[in-house]
């Protein structure tokens, strides 16, 4: 750039990486990178990171989505009588494990870097086990205390912590996950038809038996 100096050099550069950053990836995945540091403490950039904060909340959208669209087919089923729900012990027990551990972290300096870990974690994966146990055949009774527990306790405290980190997404799960999805099209330099195309390829290659190419391929993608 002739005429230019240093420092103007330096913003056009700055400008350049920070568009190269947002065109792949999703702004709640750099959010969500960026608390992973102590707001006092240097922030080390690198991609590994940024993939796996990015894997981190791409977990989480998608289990709450399961969970929604799960409660969603059973919405007849959730009674809306303005009684407190009745939940699992299990429930019970990681839900007060969230609230307090969220209140400990947050109380000591902001440790927003330590928040999406332990029982948050946790959280989730009863989140999954409670959907598992819903496509097994239960008493009535039974499916309708996990189904409370889903809808009106562990959901309502998770997304309670999305919020005040700021993670939160302003569209419904789903969308969030086809940007999300869109994003790593655009990291890997395919479109949708691309990534169809190879899986149909690898469903031929298995077919053929071919099983180590087979697994090349499952890599690849």
């Amino acid at each position: 750039m002739i005429g230019c100096t240093m420092g103007m050099l330096l913003i056009t550069m700055r400008r350049c990486q920070n568009l190269w950053i947002t065109q792949r990836y999703h702004p709640l995945a750099l959010r969500s990178f960026l608390i992973n540091a102590h707001y006092r403490s240097p922030l080390n950039y690198s991609v590994v990171q940024l993939e796996g904060a990015l894997d981190a909340i791409f977990y989480i959208y998608q289990t709450l989505k399961d969970c929604q669209d799960a409660l969603l087919q059973l919405q007849e089923e959730i009674p809306n009588d303005g009684k407190p729900a009745r939940t699992t012990p299990d429930t019970n027990e990681c839900i007060s494990k969230l609230r307090n551990e969220f209140q400990v972290k947050m109380s000591d300096d902001l440790s927003t870097s330590l928040i999406l870990t332990g029982a948050f974690l946790e959280a989730l994966k009863l989140v999954n086990n409670l959907l598992t146990m819903l496509k097994k055949k239960q008493q009535k009774q039974q499916r309708l205390l996990v189904i409370q527990s889903l809808k009106k306790e562990i959901e309502k405290e998770v997304t309670k912590v999305l919020d005040v980190l700021g993670l939160q997404p302003p569209c419904s799960y789903n969308e969030v996950l086809l940007q999300l999805k869109e994003k790593a099209l655009t990291r890997a330099g395919l479109v949708e038809d691309d990534v169809i195309r190879l899986i149909n390829e690898r469903f031929e290659v298995r077919r053929n038996k071919d099983f180590l190419k087979s697994d090349q391929m499952r890599a690849h993608l």
